[in-house]
């Protein structure tokens, strides 16, 4: 059950919004909307219930090490939700918050993107739509964070950064550390160097696929270039994913 505190700005917005899109949208990548309540200043929203929580308890927490095939498996679920929301959806969805703890997972760790309260419905005449930004720092594309133009590429781009917490075991920023770099920016200088492999979560102590791990890793940057023309869709991360189409030779 996921309550909406009425004091906060705009709950009811949110809940409208959340219910009025997750209502909507039915794919085995996202979470089951069930139901909803809206009595004496209660606003709640009714799920299906996941009994392994979210991916960053699991990346970042103490719960148990994700083996290698459920991360990749996980990554390759979360591109599927994207491709539905943005291509396959009867009208074209952003999310617009794609980070660790809005991807949860089932009892065989099967991926349920959720949390809706923020997406937002495209005009398809549209290809980016100008908005307030809203999401969470360290997941926000530039050009979503500086000009609040939010489109599939800004949702590509969080997608990108959780791809890399995946295969790296590290946050995308470190609350208490002032000298961190940025994850994005540390992958791309071992990127450069020719070297990649390094960033892999040492937690997983070498047991995972080199190819996947160089593929995973290449996607998360391709995902989020600056340039948000040179991004790629969904489709195309799937086809990579699944080693069904060759990867990119990335640069800034």
């Amino acid at each position: 059950v996921k309550r909406i505190f009425s004091d906060v700005e705009d709950s009811e917005r949110m809940f409208t919004n959340e219910v009025n899109i997750i209502s909507r949208l039915i794919h085995r990548n996202l979470v089951q909307f069930l139901g909803w309540c809206h009595e004496q200043g209660e606003l709640l929203l009714v799920f299906e219930y996941l009994t392994n929580g979210s991916l960053d308890t699991h990346i970042f927490g103490n719960r148990r090490t994700l083996t290698w095939d459920v991360r990749y498996k996980i990554a390759l679920g979360v591109a599927r939700a994207l491709r539905y929301l943005h291509e396959d959806a009867e009208q074209c969805v952003l999310h617009r918050d794609i980070k660790s703890a809005n991807i949860l997972l089932d009892t065989d760790f099967n991926t349920k993107v959720s949390d809706f309260g923020i997406a937002k419905l495209v005009d398809p005449r549209l290809r980016t739509q100008k908005t307030k930004v809203v999401g969470t720092y360290g997941y926000l594309a530039p050009e979503y964070l500086n000009e609040g133009r939010a489109s599939k590429e800004s949702d590509m781009y969080g997608f990108g950064v959780v791809v890399l917490e995946i295969a790296c075991g590290r946050k995308t920023y470190q609350d208490a550390e002032h000298n961190h770099v940025p994850l994005v920016n540390w992958v791309w200088k071992h990127y450069v160097e020719e070297n990649i492999l390094n960033v892999a979560d040492k937690g997983l102590n070498m047991g995972f696929d080199v190819d996947e791990m160089t593929c995973l890793l290449t996607v998360g940057l391709w995902c989020t270039l600056h340039n948000h023309k040179k991004r790629p869709h969904a489709e195309q991360v799937i086809s990579v994913l699944k080693q069904e189409a060759t990867l990119p030779k990335l640069s800034t």
